[in-house]
């Protein structure tokens, strides 16, 4: 008691004199009004323990609802404990409002649906968690400051996120795993937000697998599930459907690589050795209409990864087409009106966005009818200029002067994309001398049904989209074909001379060719305007251009203008069905709109 009371007098006599406070010290520091020592004045020793200063205590709310209303500019500086924040508050009387010690923003406040919580990643018995192990949590932030999110398991494994939101608004946290699976079996996950233990209904879990099995995957059966657009997010419809033969029972993790913004994971246990079918599911948006080649990466026998990959198709954007000849009797010379060649063309299981399109294709934005005498100033205006058409197609019968053979000369220089079925001598000459040069010669040959042998060269023409057609054969239509020479062999790719094997000794022409694809320009030549003609019923000599009821390209059988024994069935249409393949995907990646 006598210490207190001269401790009371000593601090009455600090008061007095100094206008400081001193507790347990004869000499508070310079320019304080309380200094607390943690010496013993009397005894001029340290205490057995320390002890510290507690200030009012209150909660954000008590804070908010009890103090608030009341400070004004007597106020300013008043210093509490934020239980709510963890951290010291002082008023501030210019901003009207609490600040924190922790920092301008202190701890956040948000909300969140225990139902959009996601779970990412694969979680196997003995096998570490890694950055691709994580939880994301969409929150939405009424007060801006620090968060910190932690989430726990009592089978080895946990997870945490913290960070700093610098403004209200919907944000979605990334909680990292960390840790090792110990058993496999079910977890219940236990959720602290910024101190508060979050109740789920219901409890949201994680299934930790058991180790991994072994099994071997058949890539080259895979099958790529539904259709896959620029700017489009993926959904449930976008899969690969991947046979894996098993030979071990236990879990299994098969992921892709991330292409152009898409990726695919599936993970499972198997509960049965031998040949089924897992499910990869996609996600992401594509960035782009290129072909992705998903590289497939599987954990089987655990530590052991096997590899192959799948193509993942994007719909290319409809193009603009200009087709060029006349089309008497529905022939279908320059794919209009309700020809069978117009068909192929426009029907979506042939090219479209279906998820059973050949093509993935969406659509012409404009097929433009230049009929069979267009000139020069028609062609200019159509393929050049802010919008020139992607694509031209010629057939029968039209025959360019100099002057247009120069503009489908100059469109190809562009990188536009032209499709010439052509035999009208002259006109033909000068596209191919347009193109090439002035030695260039074209002349007619054979006669209705002749037959002309296709190489065995892999193209993209010959073996494509709509069929393998190497070594197949072509028909003529109707007249005859002609042929060009002088042509530059080591720049193009020939498709076919000038014998006909219709009949029992055939005989040819070295150098006369029939048919081409240029080997840098956006340009096929077939020397037949009725290559696509297609009204002719059963004839084997006219109308070699064959559909079936679902206007899809087949070979037309028992063609060919010898004897019975050497007709054959001409794959016309699946000849044109593959250029025009080709052509979208020239136009869309090579054209005259994407240079």
């Amino acid at each position: 008691m006598k210490r207190i009371h001269l401790l009371f007098m000593l601090i009455a006599f600090s008061l007095s004199t100094f206008a400081q406070v001193g507790i347990n010290t004869e000499q508070p520091t310079e320019y304080t009004a309380l200094h607390v020592s943690e010496r013993n004045i009397l005894t001029n020793s340290t205490p057995d323990s320390y002890n510290g200063i507690i200030i009012q205590r209150y909660t954000e709310e008590e804070r908010d609802n009890q103090l608030t209303p009341n400070m004004g500019t007597n106020q300013n500086s008043l210093m509490i404990y934020n239980t709510t924040e963890d951290c010291y508050n002082y008023w501030n009387n210019i901003d009207k409002e609490w600040k924190s010690l922790c920092g301008s923003l202190g701890k956040s406040q948000f909300t969140f649906d225990c139902s959009s919580i996601s779970i990412i990643g694969s979680y196997i018995k003995g096998k570490s968690l890694t950055n691709s192990n994580y939880i994301n949590i969409p929150v939405t932030v009424t007060k801006p400051g620090e968060y910190n999110v932690t989430i726990t398991t009592t089978n080895g494994y946990s997870f945490q996120g913290k960070g700093t939101f610098l403004n209200s608004g919907t944000y979605t946290i990334q909680v990292t795993g960390q840790g090792t699976p110990i058993e496999a079996q079910t977890d219940n996950l236990t959720i602290n937000a910024n101190d508060v233990e979050i109740s789920c209904t219901p409890v949201k879990t994680i299934t930790v697998m058991s180790a991994s099995g072994q099994y071997t995957l058949s890539c080259g059966s895979a099958i790529v599930n539904g259709v896959y657009k620029v700017g489009t997010a993926l959904t449930t419809s976008n899969t690969i459907t991947l046979p894996v033969n098993v030979a071990t029972l236990g879990s299994y993790t098969i992921t892709t690589n991330t292409v152009d913004g898409i990726s695919f994971t599936g993970s499972g246990v198997f509960t049965a050795t031998g040949s089924q079918n897992v499910t990869l599911n996609g996600t992401g948006t594509p960035t782009s209409t290129t072909t992705k080649k998903m590289t497939i990466t599987s954990d089987s026998q655990g530590a052991v990864s096997t590899t192959c990959n799948v193509d993942v198709i994007v719909v290319i954007p409809g193009k603009r087409l200009l087709t060029i000849g006349n089309s008497p009797n529905g022939y279908g010379y320059n794919f209009s009106g309700t020809a069978a060649s117009n068909k192929l063309i426009t029907t979506p299981a042939n090219y479209g966005a279906l998820a059973n399109s050949v093509v993935k294709y969406d659509g012409w934005t404009q097929i433009i009818n230049g009929g069979g005498s267009p000139n020069a100033t028609q062609l200019t205006n159509w393929t050049t200029g802010s919008d020139p058409v992607d694509i031209i197609v010629i057939g029968f019968d039209w025959g360019a002067n100099t002057a247009e053979a120069q503009v489908i000369a100059n469109y190809l220089a562009k990188g536009g994309v032209v499709l010439a079925f052509v035999e009208s001598g002259t006109g033909s000459q000068n596209i191919l001398r347009a193109v090439f040069d002035g030695s260039v010669t074209t002349t007619s040959v054979n006669s209705a049904g002749a037959l002309y042998k296709l190489p065995l060269t892999n193209d993209a023409i010959l073996n494509g989209p709509f069929g393998d057609i190497r070594g197949m054969q072509w028909g003529e239509d109707a007249s005859s074909t002609e042929y060009a020479l002088g042509l530059p062999t080591s720049g193009i790719t020939v498709y076919s001379g000038d014998t006909n094997i219709s009949t029992a000794t055939p005989t040819g022409n070295v150098g006369r060719v029939t048919g081409f694809k240029h080997n840098t320009l956006n340009f096929i030549w077939m020397g037949d305007g009725g290559f696509n003609s297609n009204d002719g019923g059963t004839s084997n000599t006219i109308c070699p251009f064959y559909l079936n009821s679902s206007n899809f390209p087949i070979p037309k059988p028992n063609y060919g203008n010898g004897a019975t024994a050497y007709r054959m069935n001409v794959y016309n249409s699946i000849f044109t069905a593959n250029a025009f393949a080709w052509a979208i995907e020239r136009a869309e990646h090579n054209g005259i709109n994407t240079k």
